[in-house]
């Protein structure tokens, strides 16, 4: 008879963001914002920009270095990397693979990228979850880097006041103090693909993306919360993606959730994509005290995923 394991818990986080950033007051000026619409509408007022010639995978080892810094994480017994990325360095072989090879973790680790946008950190807290469950892996390390930097066009006022460069690194095990992943969900709204798309160039159209999101996302979560017979009150802290100040006011007031409750944090770096929100989760890792947690990524496909996650202390 197998012996019952201690679930599979986020554990810590690691964070790359660049120290260059891009000041937004000029660039708004030319292309005819206003002071007032930057600072309390987009909210963005710097964004951080990688070095010229950097990558996605530079970004992701940045990353993981950070993570191995901190002492529970065990670099040699990593069982399943996966990176998050919809800007791979080549299209063959996969992100994760080459990562795997800079950092020189073992020949037994799984590695696999997942191709999502805002909404990926959630989907892929899933999936990693789930496989290290279903193969009895007791070791995991989920990487985001989605640099954007170099991929919009100086003039298009729909993005190029938007995206931030950044990536993190977060560990999964099976012991200490950290969030357990209690339940998820997730959606794609039929005939919406072209909201946001990369060609030559990311082109997004504005308007469909926030009416997407505030129609999507606030049902969702509250779906999530209806089914674990949770209230609005018993989550002490939603995380959600980091699209624009306005964004996330305003699906925080639809939830009726407090500011102090939905921060907005991305002022000085930016909407880094799938990084956004476990950018802001790593401080809540450094010594876990919040009971419930709920994290709302939404973006590209156009789909959203939310994820509840609910504290789990170190064995005594």
């Amino acid at each position: 008879m197998n012996a019952v394991r201690e679930p599979v818990r986020i554990r810590s986080i690691g964070i790359h963001l660049p120290t260059a950033r891009a000041s937004n007051y000029e660039k708004a000026e030319k292309l005819g914002f206003e002071r007032d619409f930057l600072e309390n509408k987009l909210g963005i007022v710097a964004r951080s920009v990688m070095e010229p010639g950097e990558t996605t995978s530079d970004l992701a080892v940045h990353a993981f270095h950070a993570l191995a810094q901190q002492p529970e994480v065990p670099c040699d017994d990593i069982q399943l990397l996966v990176v998050v990325t919809q800007h791979p360095d080549f299209k063959v072989p996969h992100t994760a693979a080459l990562v795997h090879n800079r950092l020189a973790l073992a020949k037994d680790c799984m590695t696999f990228d997942i191709s999502q946008g805002c909404a990926g950190y959630t989907h892929a807290v899933t999936v990693v979850t789930g496989v290290m469950d279903t193969a009895n892996l007791d070791h995991a390390v989920l990487i985001t880097s989605d640099p954007y930097s170099d991929k919009v066009a100086e003039d298009d006022r729909d993005v190029s006041l938007l995206f931030g460069d950044a990536a993190t690194a977060t560990y999964f095990s099976r012991s200490g103090a950290g969030y357990r992943l209690i339940d998820s969900n997730f959606g794609t709204l039929p005939d919406s693909y072209r909201c946001l798309m990369f060609r030559d160039r990311l082109e997004m159209d504005g308007g469909a993306v926030f009416k997407h999101a505030v129609q999507e996302a606030p049902p969702s979560m509250k779906i999530l919360l209806d089914r674990n017979q949770l209230s609005v009150e018993d989550v002490d802290l939603f995380l959600l993606h980091q699209g624009s100040k306005y964004l996330v006011e305003y699906v925080s007031r639809k939830m009726r959730v407090p500011p102090d409750r939905a921060p907005f944090e991305a002022s000085h770096y930016g909407n880094t994509v799938s990084s956004s929100i476990p950018l802001m989760l790593q401080k809540h890792l450094v010594a876990p005290r919040l009971e419930r947690i709920v994290l709302s990524g939404f973006g590209v496909g156009f789909t959203w995923g939310n994820n509840l996650l609910q504290l789990t202390r170190a064995e005594r």
